[in-house]
């Protein structure tokens, strides 16, 4: 796919000149149907008689018949303590959740093929369900112990002795409920193969087409080289197409089979059981705390529902959970541990955030919770245990290197200007007059910049993490710069293109975007996700079109018989020499590929090309608070003020930073109030159509006052941090602890998310009279008189 000039890039997908997979003629397509489990544990067994004497139908596909032609899919995440748990296009004699793919119809139309996967006859032989993660419930896998996936832990210090040392210990148990990714655009698949039936172009709605085309490799069982993948617009993504999906295989398979092109739409109430689930983690959580509040110890363990099928991501959320868990903080004595347990339910895999939410949602709670039982003011609090600027790089207990920042000065950056102290006032004064308002404050960092091969490698990652980009300048003077990163509406185009220009000298204007295509652009191993893109593809690009100015600028010293290319000036895509003789890049560009008159040793034409390995990860950070008022009668939330401050280092493109941050902030407010995918007690979702679900509507995000810092990340060519991720994390640890300061008592209702209307309501008419209880006003010495000598464990 080739990104055009600014201006067409500003108005193509609103005048509709979008190329979306689903929007491609179909002319002599075939398309393939789904036929999906509609239970969530049995043995089964298939016919499919019916279905193949259905009009137009060419072919009807079972797990028997793929199976035996394919090889399951093979993990992207491994940890060095998990259980075999193979992913295969479809089901063979046992399904394990409702959405399980069973068989696959392939016929004229889609019409045609969904009439006829009413007639494939499923027998089900009921097994108990398992619902909930819990090692010793239901087995899925016969071969397997218990339902236990997979382990792992973080260890530092003594974490027994820092607890019991601990004047307030507080526990609690945080759960951060299943959620869609529900992009604009459901995932899609179209395959052909060569009339030899060799060599496979395939096209999805996919973040990473290079692993996929691994993927496609491994379980076709043919020579990468063999595979051509190809992207066009992605209509939003959110990390639910990062990976491989088992109906790239099938559709491939059947497109072989048939010698025939096949495609494959995924429905919206299809993507509600069949798309990857995000979140689904409890967290237990003990967090030790000296009477002046600073920690003394930390101690959790997460628990990841991985529902029926670890997919490609493995144990990757819980893991990312675990270790993100000391957030911004200065911890010397900790342990977090995971343990993933499947069940009946649809799986989980990445989901913007990628375990980060979970985390930052259980140690900025329980700090909070620390706070009221210390009498602290909770931004006080936090300041006492943020790292300062001079403390970093810092390496966390998990082995996590915090790299730069400035935590403390963002935090008073939004305190003052959401004024905290006025607003705890305020929000005190309405509660006294019988309004619930509440105010909240969260710290978060995000891991960025993701893939530094040799620590992807230590993590378990199958896939290197380089970046690698290639900018060509043609005989016009036109630039394109070629990329194996995805835009998926994160604007990352435009901001590459702002960075090709920039450094090349050139209007913006002149340079165009190739991606989405593995035989055309350069190899990327990881594809566009973990917040990657302005950190290490563009610090790819960046080098790659500092190579071509600097190509340039020894070609037009060697024209203008400049002493040195350093002599030269250049502005306004011209080298002029300290006689006022100038060349244009344009007139250089043909030069160069004219090839009569060119420096010594050197080639005709203009390419260049870097691939950046990063040394470690980048990470972002902010400080986000909030003011909320609940409705006593409905229990509706509204967000009266939410001031977010950010700090992603370099920012590459404003614009772009800001776009970002108040989209993630409107996916964690859905998290938070609103979304959910819960399960029945017979492990059948309540959620299976978009009448069912409940993301926020724009009337429910109000504006995103946002605050900036840049510091620099000393781990990136260009010093930008990722920035993709950030908008939803801290959200719902902000908006629980402003409801939980709301309703002036304790409780669970703002322990697990969403904290719906109907959950609040229940709080209010189970709240004692007397439950009020205010923060301390900054005024007062935080420090004066506050539980020197107490212990108290257990939730309020």
């Amino acid at each position: 796919m080739t990104v055009p000039d600014r201006d067409a890039r500003r108005t193509r997908l609103l005048t509709g000149d979008g190329h979306f997979l689903a929007d491609e003629p179909a002319v002599g397509d075939l398309h393939l149907v789904v036929v999906r489990s509609r239970r969530p544990h049995a043995r089964i067994s298939v016919t499919v008689d019916r279905a193949l004497a259905a009009p137009g139908v060419h072919a009807v596909l079972t797990g028997a018949d793929v199976r035996s032609v394919t090889s399951p899919m093979a993990s992207l995440w491994n940890a060095p303590l998990q259980a075999d748990a193979p992913t295969w296009s479809l089901a063979g004699d046992r399904v394990r959740y409702v959405g399980e793919p069973i068989a696959a119809v392939v016929a004229d139309d889609s019409y045609l093929a969904e009439d006829a996967a009413e007639l494939v006859d499923v027998r089900y032989d009921p097994l108990p369900a398992a619902i909930e993660p819990d090692p010793d419930g239901p087995r899925l896998y016969d071969d397997w112990p218990d339902n236990v996936y997979g382990r792992t832990s973080f260890e530092a210090g003594d974490v027994e002795e820092a607890l019991a040392a601990a004047a307030v210990v507080v526990r609690g148990q945080y759960t951060s409920g299943r959620v869609a990714g529900m992009p604009l655009e459901t995932r899609g698949v179209r395959a052909s193969w060569t009339g030899d039936g060799q060599s496979l172009t395939l096209t999805t709605s996919t973040q990473s087409p290079h692993l996929v085309r691994a993927s496609l490799a491994h379980t076709l069982r043919i020579s990468p080289l063999r595979v051509r993948v190809l992207c066009g617009d992605v209509g939003g993504a959110f990390g639910n197409k990062a990976c491989a999906t088992v109906e790239e295989t099938l559709v491939a398979v059947a497109a072989r089979g048939l010698r025939r092109p096949v495609r494959w739409i995924e429905s919206r109430a299809e993507a509600f059981v069949a798309t990857v689930h995000g979140r689904g983690a409890t967290v237990e959580l003990e967090l030790g705390l000296a009477s002046d509040g600073t920690i003394t110890g930390l101690r959790g363990e997460v628990v990841l529902d991985c529902g029926a099928t670890p997919y490609m991501v493995g144990l990757g959320t819980g893991i990312v959970t675990a270790a993100m868990l000391f957030g911004p903080y200065r911890i010397a004595d900790a342990y977090t541990g995971l343990v993933a347990v499947v069940t009946n339910k649809t799986p989980i895999g990445a989901y913007r955030g990628f375990g980060m939410p979970e985390a930052t949602f259980a140690i900025e709670r329980a700090l909070d919770e620390g706070a009221r039982r210390l009498g602290l003011d909770p931004v006080e609090i936090r300041r006492r245990n943020l790292l300062d600027p001079d403390e970093l790089p810092h390496w966390t207990p998990s082995m996590m290197c915090l790299d730069s920042g400035r935590y403390r000065e963002l935090l008073d950056d939004v305190a003052e200007h959401i004024d905290w102290p006025g607003a705890l006032g305020a929000a005190a004064a309405a509660r006294r007059d019988g309004r619930l308002v509440g105010v909240g404050v969260a710290c978060y960092v995000e891991a960025t910049n993701f893939g530094p091969s040799l620590t992807t490698a230590m993590m378990g990652i199958d896939n290197p993490g380089h970046d690698r980009a290639v900018v060509r300048m043609h005989p016009t003077g036109e630039v394109t710069v070629l990329t194996g990163q995805m835009p998926m509406g994160q604007g990352l185009d435009v901001t590459l293109i702002r960075v090709a220009a920039e450094e090349i000298g050139v209007p913006v204007e002149s340079v165009s975007l190739v991606c989405g295509d593995t035989l055309a652009c350069p190899y990327t191993g990881y594809g566009s996700g973990g917040s990657r893109g302005a950190g290490v593809a563009g610090s790819a690009v960046m080098m790659a079109a500092r190579q071509m100015h600097t190509k340039l600028r020894v070609l037009a010293a060697h024209l203008l018989g400049a002493e040195s290319p350093d002599a030269l000036h250049a502005a306004d895509g011209r080298f002029t020499d300290r006689s006022g003789r100038t060349v244009s890049v344009q007139e250089l560009a043909a030069a160069a590929y004219r090839a009569t008159d060119l420096p010594p040793d050197s080639e005709p034409g203009l390419e260049t090309s870097y691939t950046y390995d990063p040394r470690s990860f980048a990470f972002s950070y902010g400080t986000v608070a909030a003011i909320v008022e609940i409705d006593r009668s409905t229990g509706a939330v509204r967000i009266q003020r939410l001031v977010f401050g950010h700090d992603c280092g370099t920012q590459l493109n404003p614009a772009t930073v800001a776009a970002q941050i108040v989209g993630g902030v409107a996916q964690g407010i859905g998290a938070a109030l609103y979304e959910q995918l819960p399960y029945l007690d017979d492990g059948r979702p309540v959620v299976e159509s978009i009448f069912d679900y409940a993301p926020p509507l724009a009337a429910n995000v109000p504006p995103v006052e946002l605050l900036h810092l840049e510091t620099p990340s000393p781990f990136s060519l260009n010093g930008a941090k990722g920035v993709g991720e950030s908008g939803v994390i801290p959200t719902t640890a902000v908006l629980a602890n402003a409801i939980r300061d709301a309703l002036g008592h304790g409780g669970s209702v703002v322990d697990s998310v969403p904290i719906t209307a109907e959950r609040i309501l229940t709080a209010l008419d189970d709240r004692p009279d007397s439950a009020a209880h205010d923060f301390p006003s900054t005024a007062d010495d935080p420090r004066e008189g506050r539980c020197d000598e107490i212990r108290v464990s257990g939730m309020a």
